[in-house]
């Protein structure tokens, strides 16, 4: 686990770099324990992990994201929906047409057009 820097006021998402993480890096207070089939991202600012998400493949075209996380202090910036979008970017460039995610975030991931289906959150893809 990568120790949070101090909070800084001076920055925005863009500031924010996302990584597959280094093995001593994997924070495991952000993202549970997962399959380690998962892809997990990190999300850095001036190179301290501040966030983090777990990505499942389900089939060829189906994913779910397990986790997406955001420490406290730097919540409120973009970096979570910056992460969201990293996250559904990598997914559809695997073949996804639909990616679930986690009741817990309905209204963060409502934002960016989840939709509730039974237990879970769903955003369909579709093919340009």
């Amino acid at each position: 686990m990568t120790a949070a820097p101090p909070k800084r006021r001076d920055f925005d998402y863009r500031d924010v770099t996302i990584f597959p993480p280094y093995p001593d890096e994997t924070p495991t207070d952000l993202l549970a324990d997962g399959d380690p089939d998962d892809l997990v991202r990190v999300a850095k600012l001036d190179g301290f992990v501040i966030g983090a998400y777990r990505l499942a493949q389900i089939d060829e075209t189906q994913f779910t994201i397990k986790a997406l996380t955001v420490r406290e202090a730097y919540r409120g910036r973009g970096i979570g929906r910056w992460m969201l979008g990293h996250a559904v970017g990598i997914a559809e460039l695997k073949g996804a047409r639909v990616i679930n995610a986690p009741l817990a975030g309905a209204a963060f991931f409502a934002k960016v057009g989840f939709e509730r289906q039974g237990s879970r959150l769903r955003l369909k893809l579709t093919p340009e």
